[in-house]
């Protein structure tokens, strides 16, 4: 720490506040977001694919659970992981950027509440992973095209390959760094070190593909109810929401540069030409992949879900110094940014916080426990033989199987019309299962759906369960749901 200068510390140091910050801010919460509790329990099965994703983050979920016990250790990979890509922004930043100016392009992603908000709302998901990989695959995606070594080919082989195993998104960013190496660079594809880099990643990506040809790709159907045969005017609808929504998330960073330009008296003037290889790799790398997710929207028809786009906006800060330049840098001017950025997270912090302290929420603060000792005891009264599958509406069936995962329930997830790789009817049909929803009707609609006992389903009557709910000053607010239990089969007539 003593060779670093004073810029270096203060990113050190910002790093850490982030961390601490926002993993902090998410301890309010009762329970972990129904992201990280999905992770958790898809790790769980040990296998190659999820009924929605690629299984990395499940893995990376679970192993941190399964180690440490504690919904702590979740937020704090989930920080580390963004902390990981923050350095590689940076490091990514340098290749076009003065030390200072590459700084403070990580700092402005302080405004960018994606940052804040992800950690406390999601957990630990495939998102917080792409927020970690998409940096350093675009750091080493530059490196190896520009200077074609084989380490930085074999490393970006390697994170493709992870990053592939964790979310098909990936696509959107390899595509712009393709396209800028056709444009700028083709006789890089004559070498065998790109091709040795592809090979890489396919075999890391392999087990994936295999599992998915096992099983009919039936995770590519979690985005087939995303698709709505909609009108032309409510798909421009979408897309615009989904780019406003992108504009949002990168205002505070854009507002911070803003202030700077302000307190140096300079004018927002591009001085970048389109054709230089530099300006055209951000500028592919940065607005290509949400470019074609909003084309997708417009041509698919699909829900627009603007957290999709969140990953690719990590080089907002580059951008800005790149295409906006500023002169020379102060000492007061370097800390105005700074304090200004600690001032945002503080900000987010407080309203993520007290979103969480004054809720009476299902998501954040459900009584797992009374609920789990009420509902399991019930079985327990009317049959000798122990729970084993839980299904129904996820936020309330996930909580009870993770925080009990000495107890051995498995969740029963839906899987698109597909034949369940974890879970058989002839499973079902032995051992019973619980099934637990908001509405009495949905119960009785997903139980005829499992259909484990054909001749028994014709007066399915579930339970009302009650219960109440804390906020963190003690108000209150009651809760019913529905509940009904599928007999074990030597209890079937």
């Amino acid at each position: 720490m003593k060779n670093l200068s004073y810029e270096q510390k203060t990113f050190y140091l910002f790093l850490l506040v982030q961390i601490i910050l926002y993993t902090g801010v998410s301890l309010i919460r009762l329970i972990m977001p129904t992201d990280a509790l999905e992770g958790i329990y898809w790790g769980s099965l040990h296998d190659f694919g999820t009924n929605k994703h690629p299984p990395l983050a499940a893995w990376i979920t679970y192993v941190v659970f399964y180690i440490f016990k504690k919904d702590f250790f979740i937020y704090l990979t989930s920080q580390i992981f963004i902390a990981i890509g923050f350095i590689f922004v940076y490091k990514t930043a340098r290749l076009f950027l003065n030390e200072v100016q590459s700084i403070l392009s990580v700092v402005l992603l302080a405004g960018c509440w994606v940052y804040g908000y992800i950690t406390s709302y999601y957990g630990f998901n495939p998102d917080v992973v792409l927020l970690c990989f998409l940096p350093i695959i675009t750091y080493f995606g530059y490196k190896s095209v520009k200077n074609n070594k084989l380490s930085d080919w074999i490393i970006l082989g390697i994170m493709t390959g992870l990053s592939f195993l964790n979310k098909y998104q990936t696509a959107l960013l390899i595509l712009p760094i393709i396209i800028w190496a056709i444009i700028f660079n083709r006789k890089i594809f004559k070498s065998w070190k790109v091709y040795f880099s592809i090979i890489i990643a396919f075999l890391i990506f392999l087990p994936h593909l295999l599992w998915l040809i096992k099983y009919d790709f039936f995770s590519f159907s979690y985005f087939g109810i995303e698709l709505k045969n909609r009108s032309f005017l409510n798909r421009i609808g979408s897309s615009l929401i989904f780019l406003i929504v992108q504009l949002s998330v990168v205002s505070g960073s854009i507002l911070m540069f803003y202030l700077l330009k302000l307190k140096q008296k300079t004018k927002f003037i591009i001085n970048q030409t389109l054709n230089n290889q530099d300006a055209c790799f951000l500028l592919l790398v940065a607005l290509l992949p949400n470019l074609i997710q909003t084309i997708m929207i417009i041509v698919a028809g699909g829900t627009a879900r603007p957290r999709w786009g969140f990953e690719f906006l990590f080089l907002t800060g580059v951008i800005l110094f790149y295409f906006f330049p500023v002169k020379e840098i102060l000492k007061n001017e370097f800390n105005f940014v700074v304090k200004f950025a600690y001032i945002i997270m503080i900000i987010i912090a407080l309203i993520m916080g007290s979103l969480f302290a004054f809720e009476k929420n299902y998501r954040s603060r459900y009584p797992v426990e009374k609920v789990t000792n009420d509902i399991v005891g019930d079985w327990n009264e009317h049959y000798d033989v122990p729970v084993k599958y839980i299904g129904g509406f996820l936020e309330w069936t996930l909580p009870i199987v993770v925080y009990n995962m000495d107890k051995n329930y498995e969740c029963i997830l839906y899987t698109y019309n597909h034949e369940s790789p974890w879970i058989t009817k002839d499973d079902l049909k032995k051992h019973g299962a619980i099934i637990i929803f908001r509405d009495p009707q949905d119960v009785v609609a997903y139980v005829n759906f499992l259909n484990v006992h054909p001749n028994n389903t014709k007066n399915i009557v579930p339970t009302n369960y009650k219960f109440e709910l804390k906020n963190a000053f003690g108000l209150k607010r009651e809760y019913s749901i529905y509940y009904y239990m599928i007999p074990p089969e030597k209890y079937v007539n």
